[in-house]
């Protein structure tokens, strides 16, 4: 019983030392902290050069921007915005009211949203340079992580493996009962 209890007593802490404790504690000159607070830094750029090598990516990105339904939305954007323009400009200037009106006024609209959706590409593209250039997943993730608040992570991380990590140290002092029953028999077989 005893060796049970101090297996799971040892597996108990372990488990705490994963977080705890947050700030280094020197005992008898040896420096103590949990395994997350110490590896933060390490731990946040491996995530980050994960994220950004196998699942984020500026190609993903561009495929976003250039799929079908982000040309359709650009696309009642600029028509959007064109209609506004045109009617603002039209009320301005009562003059040109007078010669652009009806088939001639959609024919510039038309004439506008031509040469609009043609540049449309080139603006995706130049906006993709602009992406690579500026958007570091690797950054944003590492920033963020560093940042994040230990015991929120801590609570996170508990909520969701509970179950194993009581195992593990179920598991400790199981194996500490197995071992103090080989002890006793070893003892007893000794005398």
């Amino acid at each position: 019983l005893i060796a049970a209890l101090i297996g799971w007593l040892t597996n108990y802490i372990a488990v705490k030392m994963i977080f705890r404790p947050r700030k280094v504690i020197s005992f008898f000159g040896i420096k103590i902290q949990g395994l997350i607070p110490r590896r933060q830094r390490v731990l946040a750029e491996s995530i980050g050069e994960t994220i950004e090598k196998d699942l984020i990516s500026h190609v993903d990105v561009q495929k976003v921007l250039q799929s079908k339904d982000v040309e359709n939305e650009i696309h009642i954007l600029i028509e959007k915005q064109i209609d506004e323009f045109l009617q603002k400009f039209i009320e301005k200037n009562p003059m040109i009211k007078m010669f652009i009106q009806g088939p001639v006024l959609e024919q510039v609209k038309d004439a506008l949203m031509s040469q609009m959706e043609g540049a449309v590409p080139q603006v995706i593209n130049k906006l993709m340079h602009k992406v690579e250039e500026k958007l570091d997943f690797k950054q944003i993730v590492q920033d963020k992580i560093e940042g994040f608040d230990l015991s929120k992570l801590e609570g996170i991380i508990y909520r969701i493996s509970a179950k194993e990590l009581k195992t593990i140290e179920l598991l400790g002092g199981v194996l500490g009962f197995f071992v103090g029953i080989v002890q006793v028999a070893i003892m007893l077989a000794s005398q």
